[in-house]
Parts: structure tokens; C-alpha cells; sequence
């Protein structure tokens, strides 16, 4: 009878440890998707380009059950500010499911920040889509994204309409009730 006492919780605690420990490691990713790069809005419909993503590194989640990816996004023809040895990133995923892709790096002795973007994705990075910030012409620092009129990467997607699926599922959270056009 004693034996039923001890063995019992010796179990649960080998079955959370094993939860625990499967969790805490981080997984990796390696994964290159065709999509296409376009502008929101109706009267934007016009603007389609096709890109490719390369997105390799790990994803870690913590008990609490936060994730961020440690790796390197690299999308075709993008021109990124960043000295290309410099180019890592570490994103943390908020709850609404984005994460900030800012790169920071030194240049000629002087830190400097530079913020591409919000990536959204799946559990396993299959379905990626990045609402990108423009500049703001008239006010040259500012930088910003706007679901009227934004800049989206979308993979995977051969077309506007396929792309268009994709971001409305992954930032439901973000969007709420709003639909990306």
C-alpha cells in the first residue's frame, strides 16, 4: 500500500518533467517559401511582386509558454540597412501572435537600431506573413503600417488573393474583427 503512495507521485513528476523538458528546448527551423510581396487597399490591387523567404533558426518557448526565434530572415531583393554580418535577429512573439523584427547592429563605432517589420506565423513556420513599415515621406524618421494601405510579405502564395488567406488567419488576434483587402 505504500508502495501505490510513492509510486503515483514519482509518475506525475517524471510526466511533468518530460512536459517540461520537451518545451524548453528550442526547435529548429529551416524553411524557404515563395510568396509575393504586395500593397493593402483595393486601389493597390496593381502591385504584386513574387519573393522568396528564407528563414532559418530556432524557436523557443518558454513554461509560460512566450516564444521567441533566434535566426536570420532573409527575403529576396529587400534592401536592409544592416551590415550583413550583423543581420541576427531575436524576435519575441507578443500575445496578439507578432513579433517586432528590429535588427540591431554597429557601424563606424555607433550602435543603431533598424525596424523592418511585425512577422506573423504558424506553429511551424509553413504560413509566414510580414506587415512591413513604410517611411513616411513627408516626416523621414517616421515609419509605420496601416491595414487600409500597408506593405505585406506573404508566403507561401503564388498570387493577391491567394496571400490575402494567409495574414487574415494568422493575425485574427491583431485584426480582431478588421479583414486585410
Amino acid at each position: 500500500m505504500k508502495n501505490k503512495f510513492f509510486v503515483i507521485p514519482l509518475l506525475i513528476a517524471v510526466t511533468f518533467g518530460v512536459i517540461l523538458s520537451l518545451k524548453a528546448f528550442p526547435k529548429q527551423y529551416t524553411v524557404n517559401l515563395e510568396g509575393v510581396k504586395y500593397q493593402l487597399g483595393a486601389e493597390n490591387n496593381y502591385f504584386t511582386k513574387p519573393i522568396t523567404i528564407h528563414i532559418d533558426g530556432k524557436l523557443y518557448q518558454s513554461i509560460t509558454g512566450s516564444k521567441t526565434f533566434k535566426g536570420t530572415i532573409d527575403i529576396d531583393d529587400e534592401k536592409i540597412p544592416v551590415p550583413e554580418d550583423q543581420r541576427g535577429l531575436e524576435i519575441k512573439f507578443l500575445d496578439n501572435g507578432g513579433g517586432h523584427i528590429v535588427y540591431g547592429y554597429i557601424e563606424n563605432g555607433r550602435p543603431g537600431t533598424y525596424g523592418y517589420g511585425v512577422l506573423y506565423t504558424n506553429s511551424n513556420f509553413s504560413e509566414v506573413t510580414v506587415a512591413t513599415f513604410q517611411k513616411n515621406e513627408t516626416v523621414l524618421s517616421n515609419r509605420g503600417w496601416s491595414s487600409e494601405n500597408g506593405q505585406m510579405l506573404t508566403a507561401p502564395a503564388v498570387n493577391r488573393s491567394e496571400a490575402l488567406k494567409i495574414p487574415n488567419e494568422l493575425m485574427q488576434n491583431y485584426l480582431k474583427a478588421n479583414t486585410l483587402k
